[in-house]
């Protein structure tokens, strides 16, 4: 499952080690480029020092004085030193011991700064410069030995690549923050549509970034189109089944009157057909009348909702005087379309009403999902017929409008929420017992 909360993180990250790691080289080369700069400067200033201490004997040979030479030129092994060439002649410091840097570049106009091999194959920073005075060409090499300075940068770069990696890892820390914060209006739609589930609320609350107010507008929209038009189907359906009543009376009674113009098994027929229908009528204006008027979604309180239709069952079988027991887990309970529910329930409870003879018993408990148990103490069902009362149209007695449409309701709504319907005999009543499980979706 792609995040984008991840791909986010992943390209802010990418972006923030590339930028460090470019700041990274820039930054560890600029003590490199500082430091030669400076040591450069101050060779120059060196050799310019020692060129004013040079004169020349009779002979034409360089002489110079101490007093322009600073005496770490004189202290062997110092990492400072100087080669002037003249002549024919070597003039070289004294830190310098026995060690030579051999013949020089040949004179020029031109001054170079180079690095290479010193006493001991040790890396020095050299300054070449040509020079003329008192009519002679001067070739003077000053250089100074670069080890220690190299391992106070390769120092300074270790702590610096320490502290860089530091902030980088805080960066990225607060990176992770600030697009978790930002994304946090994501986790807020997650739990509105929770609560629309819930039936808690009718619409996405719209005070969204403005990145995803056009998704939250368009979501609202879809689910007042699909409230409009569910409510729409159930009226219709009612208005539907209350225009039948009527025709349905007048046909009833015309075959009552013509009943001699049909034979016994068509008169039968014709009969069990209006029955039928009556039964479909009766069914959907109850199922109506159950739910009332609701909002789309809103979950199924059994403990609010069971009360009343056990109340209204009572006074739909009054003359059987059927005793309902209600046993719940707990108070709590909530699961489901409240219409799905009213509608499987409803169905569950009428069957065992039409059948019941004294007792009707309805329990309910969660692990999972919501496992709904009906019994009753009727006749029950063979294990053979059990199957094909699943079907649509098939009813255990034509005479009576009882189980059959009424179970395969019943089991369209449990395949829809994916759940498992049994049918058995009730231990407790010895009646139908019908066991249901639907488990929790999402």
């Amino acid at each position: 499952m792609k995040s984008i909360q991840n791909r986010l993180a992943i390209w802010l990250l990418t972006s923030v080690v590339i930028l460090f790691g470019l700041h990274w080289l820039v930054t560890s080369r600029a003590p490199d480029i500082f430091t030669r700069e400076y040591i450069a400067t101050r060779l120059e200033h060196d050799g310019e020092a020692l060129l004013s201490g040079i004169s020349f004997t009779a002979a034409g040979m360089p002489v110079l004085d101490p007093d322009y030479a600073a005496p770490i030129y004189s202290r062997p092994g110092s990492g400072h030193y100087y080669l002037l060439q003249t002549n024919g002649y070597h003039l070289k410091s004294a830190s310098l011991g026995k060690e030579d840097f051999g013949i020089l570049p040949a004179a020029g106009s031109h001054e170079t700064l180079f690095e290479m091999q010193g006493p001991g194959g040790q890396p020095i920073l050299a300054h070449m410069a040509h020079f003329e005075k008192a009519g002679y060409r001067i070739n003077l090499l000053i250089a100074e030995e670069l080890t220690s300075l190299n391992q106070d940068i390769s120092k300074f770069r270790i702590r610096f690549l320490l502290v860089t990696l530091a902030i980088l890892g805080l960066l990225i820390f607060v990176q992770r923050m600030i697009v978790r914060l930002s994304l946090r209006p994501l986790d807020t739609m997650s739990k509105a549509c929770r609560q629309l589930e819930n039936g808690d609320i009718s619409k996405f609350p719209e005070d969204v970034p403005l990145e995803v107010k056009p998704l939250v507008t368009e979501i609202n929209r879809l689910v007042e189109l699909s409230r409009k038009r569910l409510i729409r189907s159930r009226n219709s359906l009612g208005n539907l089944a209350h225009g039948l009543k009527t025709p349905l009376a007048v046909l009833g009674q015309l075959i009552d009157q013509d009943a001699g113009k049909f034979s016994p098994e068509d008169l039968q027929q014709a009969k069990a057909s209006v029955a039928m229908i009556q039964s479909i009528i009766d069914r959907e204006l109850k199922q109506a009348r159950l739910a009332g008027p609701t909002s789309a979604g809103q979950l199924f309180h059994l403990n609010e909702e069971l009360p009343d239709l056990l109340g209204l069952l009572e006074q739909v079988y009054t003359d059987k005087k059927l005793q309902y027991e209600l046993v719940l887990e707990r108070e709590d309970i909530r699961f489901g379309d409240r219409e799905d529910m009213l509608e499987l329930i409803g169905n569950l409870l009428d069957n065992a009403s039409k059948w019941g003879l004294h007792k009707v018993r309805f329990s309910a408990h969660t692990d999972g999902g919501l496992t709904i148990l009906v019994e009753d103490d009727g006749p029950g069902i063979e294990t053979a017929l059990q199957a094909s009362l699943m079907q649509r149209g098939t009813r255990l007695d034509e005479s009576s409008s009882g189980h059959g449409l009424g179970l395969s309701i019943i089991q369209e709504i449990v395949t829809q929420y994916a759940g498992v319907i049994d049918l058995s005999r009730s231990s407790a009543l010895g009646g139908l017992q019908v066991r249901i499980f639907l488990p929790e979706l999402g």
